[in-house]
């Protein structure tokens, strides 16, 4: 039987909670950059930025 280093990292609590703030930062992050990104191609779009 071989363990799993993903099963005992998981086993304490804090290790938990850290993968769960860290997994959502990047939910915001990405989230925010998606949002950034479809503004701008909207004003792009719309004639507002050109290049």
């Amino acid at each position: 039987m071989k363990r799993d280093p993903i099963h005992q990292f998981l086993k304490d609590p804090d290790n938990k909670a850290k993968l769960f703030m860290g997994i959502t930062g990047v939910m915001i992050m990405t989230t925010f950059l998606m949002v950034i990104g479809t503004i701008i191609f909207i004003l792009i779009l719309v004639g507002v930025i050109h290049f």
